[in-house]
């Protein structure tokens, strides 16, 4: 037998490792008696049968030691038993968990209300009792982005109005479904890929629901230190896109791993290439940052505002330009805008 084959099939099994363990036990100490005896006959000038004999009987004629003998062993041997039926019930319970998480994956909650309705309905929940604009600081901002993003994000559409992934966010020709969404820590959300470090959030809660939105403003963060970017390298960034980022992604939620080694799944760490399937790739801004988050039927998904919009969300990054006059021209889009 191939002794890798061995050690990946048995060794590694937590139902056979414990078996082969107590084998080990059990043999080891037969050769530890063993040698025990050999050593004596040698030491005592006793032939080692005569000794293995007086052993034996001494073991046998000797009440307290052959109780004090039993009870180890059955002690022993109860603790690898109760061991050995846990693991074989973890074992047996592994791929029904597995299949209850593949059932939970793949059923999606039915709708048959538009994008609109949902992100509406999800605003009137996060933001009860608001009607109008108006602007949450970071602490509560989070709070109730938190309610707001509580699942389900993506659903099974039924009929024509409906879509799988309602809500989205959208910035200056940039736009992207939310499926996924996590607080990070009490100032930082992780929205799809992408981290954030909430400074201000403003919410237009609109008569006509269709016309909601969320503008969002972060703050920039310092550097992972997998490229260790320039200040050179992040003012062309800033010149060129109006933001700051980077991409990289997380090993076993610690473990850093550049965009090219997440793409390539593989990373040297501790001088031994490592398989790095599973990491999670994240995208963190350097420099501030705001974006949208509306609904995939807003009157925001739209060529116009793809167009007016990305000098404006720049120069207010920048301090050109007021946040306030921004969100009052967004007000103005209608239904006719959307993209087409």
């Amino acid at each position: 037998m191939n002794i890798e084959n061995f050690k990946e099939k048995y060794w590694k099994d937590p139902v056979w490792s414990k078996v082969i363990s107590f084998v080990i036990i059990g043999i080891g100490t037969f050769i530890f008696t063993t040698i025990y005896i050999w050593i004596k006959s040698l030491y005592d000038e006793v032939p080692f049968k005569e000794i293995s004999k007086k052993v034996i009987e001494y073991l046998k004629s000797t009440t307290e030691v052959n109780t004090f003998l039993f009870w180890i062993i059955l002690i022993v041997f109860g603790i690898f038993l109760v061991s050995f039926i846990y693991s074989l019930f973890k074992k047996s319970q592994k791929p029904l968990e597995e299949l209850e998480n593949r059932e939970d994956e793949e059923e999606l909650p039915k709708t048959g209300i538009s994008s609109s309705a949902i992100f509406s309905g999800k605003l009137a929940g996060a933001f009860t009792g608001q009607r109008g604009f108006k602007w949450y600081e970071s602490k509560e901002a989070i709070m109730r982005l938190e309610k707001f993003f509580e699942p389900p994000l993506k659903y099974e559409p039924i009929g024509e109005g409906a879509t799988s992934t309602p809500i989205w966010w959208f910035r200056a020709g940039s736009s992207m479904y939310i499926d996924k969404f996590k607080k990070l820590s009490r100032t930082k959300l992780l929205i799809g890929i992408r981290e954030f470090k909430i400074k201000r959030i403003g919410v237009f809660v609109s008569d006509s629901y269709y016309k909601s939105f969320i503008y969002v403003e972060t703050s920039g963060e310092k550097q992972t230190g997998v490229y260790k970017l320039t200040k050179e390298d992040i003012k062309r960034h800033i010149d060129t896109f109006g933001y700051s980022f980077e991409e990289y992604a997380l090993f076993k939620n610690k473990i850093k791993l550049t965009r090219e080694e997440y793409d390539d799944a593989s990373k040297v760490i501790n001088g031994k290439v490592v398989d790095t399937f599973g990491a999670e790739l994240r995208v963190r801004f350097l420099s501030d940052y705001n974006f949208v988050i509306t609904a995939n039927q807003s009157p925001l998904n739209s060529s116009k505002f793809d167009k007016e919009s990305h000098e404006s969300m720049n120069k207010i990054l920048k301090g050109e330009m007021k946040a306030d006059d921004f969100i009052e021209s967004l007000k103005k889009y209608e239904k006719k805008d959307i993209y087409r």
